[in-house]
């Protein structure tokens, strides 16, 4: 169990490190972010424990467990949205909703949860929420990433698929935590070491430079028009008021 303990903190400062040694923080932003926040999130439980008494404890771990389950979206919101879909980033809109939605979400979760009458159970259910979200992000993306014939990189392709197992694992577990009124199961190892399995494939990932994609020329057309029929239909289905405005007059 001491390997399962310390390897994500191990891969990540690994990691930390690939992203300076090759700038890659310039690449994938959010990202960085996200190994950044977990390493601080842990010194920051691990100084708490140590030093504070149970009752601090219990705030900064859930307050940090839900604060790094919403730095979690920002980096699907990169892969998807800035990187998969770069057309929507370029509208203001779609690259100030999903932030501002996750940021206001974060906020009532955590103000609602210091209300309850049931803090611990409070969290737990935020903790919840925000795990149903991340999968269902994950599952939406992936899908429309398969119907519209988009590529894969190889960085965007660790990224999502380290997320989209620890998600999996989180969701089933949360699952059979309701059912069970929180008995412990072998489902809450499975969900460390699922993290750890993320860790190894980021690892893995981000070893070697990525190489440079086809140039534009070179992608078969059939697949490139698919691809953009299929974004003009989603922006469409997105921002029905816009496509009002756009339909030809008689």
């Amino acid at each position: 169990m001491l390997i399962v303990r310390w390897l994500p903190i191990a891969a990540i400062g690994i990691l930390l490190f690939v992203f300076f040694w090759r700038r890659l923080w310039r690449e994938l932003p959010f990202f960085f972010l996200y190994l950044s926040s977990v390493m601080i999130f842990g010194v920051g439980r691990y100084l708490s424990y140590r030093f504070q008494d149970q009752r601090h404890y219990f705030y900064v771990y859930w307050i940090s467990d839900i604060a790094g389950s919403l730095v979690a979206l920002f980096p699907m919101y990169e892969v998807f949205f800035r990187r998969a879909f770069a057309r929507f980033y370029k509208t203001y809109f779609y690259r100030v909703v999903f932030p501002s939605a996750a940021l206001l979400i974060l906020i009532l979760t955590v103000v609602t949860a210091l209300a309850a009458n049931d803090q611990n159970g409070a969290f737990q259910t935020a903790s919840q929420a925000f795990d149903f979200v991340r999968t269902a992000v994950l599952l939406f993306f992936m899908s429309l990433m398969f119907f519209m014939g988009r590529d894969w990189t190889r960085y965007d392709l660790g990224v999502t698929l380290g997320f989209a197992i620890q998600a999996a694992i989180a969701l089933a577990n949360a699952a059979v935590k309701l059912k069970t009124h929180y008995q412990p199961s072998v489902l809450n190892t499975i969900e460390v070491v699922s993290y750890n399995i993320s860790c190894v494939i980021w690892l893995i990932a981000f070893a070697m430079p990525e190489q440079v994609t086809a140039p534009l020329g070179q992608i078969d057309r059939d697949v490139l028009n698919r691809a953009q029929n299929w974004e003009s239909m989603l922006k469409a289905w997105l921002s029905p008021g816009s496509a009002r405005r756009n339909r030809p007059q008689q």
